[in-house]
């Protein structure tokens, strides 16, 4: 096929759509290629990243099994010991680039592949068809660890008083109106540039015909939102016992981290999301008592005292806001069970070594869900992918996936009580 003609063909492809949706680049069209229902009883889903590591000595246990002593950053969490799970020596294979692994946290894709489909997604495709909103990407600073199966990151909701809004702010009449005829018309949309884009098929590569499927892929997933939008705009959104957040500047890390938390702790009581992700994190000042130095740059202590000492400040605040959301959640009645025991959590770090940038032996945390808890599971540096947990959590949720990732199997010694 003649480029010039090929890319005469996709503009006037374009043009009739009238639309802003477009097919990918197609190398067949002068382009560049670019290198479980749930049943009775609701499970949940929360994943929290510290992407600046977390302190290794305040973390991990020296002993191993049950009888090991609380680390420090645990001591808070004593009366939730029998709740949680410390896991040291996990890894992603094949992940490194120190920062970079960040975006790679819960999917596991290798650095020298495109990124794809994370835990909270594939969990999210399930688990979201209840609730109003599949998946909650929240920001406590950062968040970029939600990816589709095609490789696109999912945006994550970055101011926490618009997040609330749109968990629980009416739309008034004529809002709801507008809204419904966005939809009517996304709906036609797609629907004419799904019938345009079919009739490319017949000239493409195979590789390009591969991207197409992709595409499809994309616009039936957009199909699928705007349907479910339509069916909940005529629902109410539920009422909660909670002012809105009020606005705070960006160095304030704890007030960002415990509205993020409150706000996850909403979503769950009212069933509103049974997925939500966040991350800690701030590059520069941070508010908290005694921290006069950057959030990166004491991560990169040099094993310098005053550094760690101020270092383990910012991440002891952590701790403290996370230990009022799991007694939030153990304290919220759901049924015959609390909303902890039907809440898997996951807290982990891309970074095993913030000083040093390594990416392995990362620090993981599992807290609530139907697990055995009350434990240390040491597994020997580089011998077992975090992976392996992954497709734990997802048996312990209901799915009955056999590999997630890179994982060899389940995670030895996390067992379901």
């Amino acid at each position: 096929m003649n480029p010039q003609s090929a890319l005469a063909s996709r503009r006037r492809f374009l043009r009739g759509t009238g639309v802003a949706l477009c097919l990918p680049w197609l190398e067949s069209l002068g382009g560049i290629a670019h290198t479980a229902e749930s049943g009775k009883e609701p499970r949940r889903l929360l994943l929290i990243c510290l992407p600046l590591g977390i302190y290794r000595e305040s973390f991990v246990p020296s002993r191993t099994g049950t009888g090991y002593e609380l680390p420090e950053y645990f001591v808070p969490l004593t009366e939730l010991r029998d709740r949680l799970t410390i896991v040291s020596g996990l890894e992603h294979p094949d992940v490194g680039g120190g920062h970079a692994a960040q975006s790679r946290i819960f999917t596991g894709v290798p650095s020298a592949e495109r990124n794809r489909r994370s835990l909270d997604q594939y969990v999210a495709a399930t688990l979201g068809q209840h609730t109003r909103f599949d998946s909650l990407a929240l920001s406590a600073g950062a968040n970029d660890f939600g990816w589709t199966d095609g490789g696109s990151m999912v945006p994550a909701e970055r101011s926490v008083g618009d997040a609330f809004a749109k968990l629980f702010a009416e739309e008034g009449a004529a809002n709801k109106a507008k809204v419904l005829s966005e939809i009517g018309r996304g709906k036609s949309i797609l629907d004419h540039v799904q019938d345009e884009a079919r009739q490319l098929e017949t000239r493409l590569s195979r590789r390009d015909r591969e991207k197409l499927g992709e595409y499809f892929e994309t616009v039936r997933a957009t199909e699928k939102r705007l349907v479910k939008s339509e069916e909940w705009i005529h629902q109410p959104k539920p009422q909660v016992n909670a002012k809105p957040p009020a606005p705070f500047a960006p160095d304030e890390i704890i007030t960002n981290l415990r509205n993020v938390c409150d706000l996850t702790h909403l979503a769950f009581k009212t069933d509103s999301t049974r997925v939500v992700t966040f991350g800690y994190f701030r590059q520069d000042s941070v508010v908290v008592p005694g921290v006069n130095v950057g959030y990166h740059n004491l991560s990169h202590h040099g094993q310098d005292e005053g550094n760690i000492a101020q270092l383990k400040r910012v991440e002891r605040a952590f701790f403290d806001e996370f230990k009022t959301l799991l007694t939030n959640l153990r304290n919220t009645t759901e049924g015959s069970a609390s909303l902890l025991d039907r809440t898997t959590i996951l807290v982990t770090s891309n970074l095993g070594s913030g000083n040093s940038h390594s990416n392995k032996d990362l620090p993981v945390l599992v807290a609530g869900g139907r697990f055995r808890h009350g434990q240390h599971l040491a597994f020997a540096p580089g011998s077992t992918p975090l992976c392996n947990l992954y497709v734990s959590v997802l048996n312990q949720l209901g799915f009955e996936d056999r590999s997630f990732g890179t994982s060899s199997g389940t995670l030895k010694g996390l067992d379901l009580a």
